[in-house]
């Protein structure tokens, strides 16, 4: 079958079905003529979050055409294919070639040099577009040259711990910490912080959520990183993200790690970096910088790494404990990338997890103890950085159950900072 008929079949299959029911996600989309890059991890929401803004439109369902370009019938698909999108759309609706359609293109990373196809139907056809992708790359400044200004990039991430909540039906309002559901929160919070948010664990009730997690990983390094890249040491990539993902919130030094492993594996240490960036750029890791106002101290010092998933995380490291003190640090700094904060640590004597800087050059430290016996160094590193740093505004301590101040520092419950914030 010509790549135009099945076009065709694919966007009457998707008029003739019901848009599927979704829940409101915090990311907020404001009106722009713009196209709207939405990024994120594969299975993190991305094409509900499509759902939820052609529910917004309220136009006929016939001026929407929704393509997912992970379709096994339209692959393989080349850039000079594209051409035949619209002329399948215009063949199906003709009385359409006058009004304003709406294109939603899913998961458009896997068309080489989609973005030239973009551009040109942008500024010739009467058409808002919406595209997503699982690569950081459409944020980069490639992809905003190569669209020259016109796209809007947001991001997404598995759901926050307000939003779980609300996909299992929890309701939050101003007196849930005075009252008997500050107990399910508690409860929800510890299902949270071992499954994570992608959307489908938060509402899995057959406890299959670790196997369904461990598939996620292996579709991401097989889809994203070796499929894409063409990686032939497939053994060192999975070693290299299982052994991340096992010390998420500690500092990864490349130098290291390939002089640990250089004598059992056979690799060079610009393979090594290549894979990491893979990672990044398949959203899996994410990598901060040392704080310092000078690029080259921040350069030379190693950086810090999180997972875009604790569940997904607990699901494939070689965890010997709980570790629920650097999966509630990685909670945090999943919520401050949500915020859009710029984030970075620091570390004299002591280590702070998270130096916040905002467009003022206001700065806010931030320690994360999931536990109420805070150690001496938490409060240590604090007082430490505000001496060493005069636009430091605000120190906190993110804690288990403990909410009070001292010393100029803010101890709140982790619970509360990340409903009330």
């Amino acid at each position: 079958m010509a790549k135009k008929e099945i076009f065709k079949l694919i966007i009457k299959e998707f008029h003739e079905k019901d848009i599927p029911k979704t829940v409101e996600r915090k990311l907020r989309i404001p009106e722009t003529n713009k196209i709207v890059s939405i990024i994120g991890s594969r299975r993190a929401g991305k094409t509900f979050y499509f759902y939820h803004i052609m529910k917004t439109l309220h136009v006929s369902k016939d001026k929407i055409l929704y393509l997912n370009f992970e379709d096994d019938r339209i692959l393989p698909l080349e850039l000079k294919d594209m051409d035949s999108v619209l002329e399948a759309y215009y063949e199906l609706y003709p009385d359409n070639k006058k009004s304003r359609i709406y294109l939603f293109f899913d998961e458009i990373q896997n068309i080489d040099k989609w973005e030239i196809y973009i551009r040109r139907i942008y500024d010739n056809e009467n058409v808002k577009i919406f595209v997503t992708g699982s690569s950081s790359k459409l944020l980069s400044k490639e992809i905003a040259t190569s669209l020259r200004g016109r796209t809007l990039a947001f991001e997404i991430y598995p759901l926050s711990f307000k939003e779980f909540l609300e996909f299992n039906n929890q309701k939050i309002d101003k007196e849930v910490f005075y009252s008997k559901q500050r107990f399910v929160l508690s409860e929800m919070f510890e299902k949270y912080l071992n499954f994570g948010g992608f959307p489908e664990i938060a509402i899995e009730k057959n406890n299959l959520q670790y196997q369904i997690l461990a598939n996620y990983f292996e579709v991401m390094i097989y889809k994203d990183i070796i499929e894409r890249f063409s990686v032939r040491n497939i053994k060192f990539l999975k070693e290299l993200s299982k052994y991340i993902l096992t010390n998420i919130g500690k500092k990864f030094s490349i130098n290291a790690y390939y002089n640990t492993v250089k004598q059992n594996a056979s690799t060079s240490k610009s393979a090594l970096l290549k894979y990491l960036s893979y990672l990044e750029e398949a959203n899996m890791i994410m990598l901060i910088p040392f704080f310092s106002y000078s690029l080259k101290v921040q350069n030379v010092n190693p950086k810090k790494v999180y997972c875009i998933d604790t569940g997904l995380r607990n699901a494939v490291s070689f965890k010997f404990s709980k570790d629920e003190g650097k999966l509630a640090e990685n909670i945090v700094f999943l919520e401050l990338k949500r915020r859009d904060k710029e984030i970075f640590y620091w570390e004299d004597k002591n280590e702070v997890d998270f130096i916040i800087k905002d467009k003022s050059e206001k700065i806010t430290a931030i320690n994360v103890t999931y536990t109420n016996e805070i150690d001496e160094r938490e409060i240590n590193s604090l007082l430490d950085f505000r001496k060493k740093y005069e636009k430091c505004t605000e120190l906190i301590i993110i804690t288990k159950d403990v909410e009070k101040e001292e010393n100029g520092i803010k101890y709140i419950p982790i619970i509360k900072w990340l409903l009330l914030n």
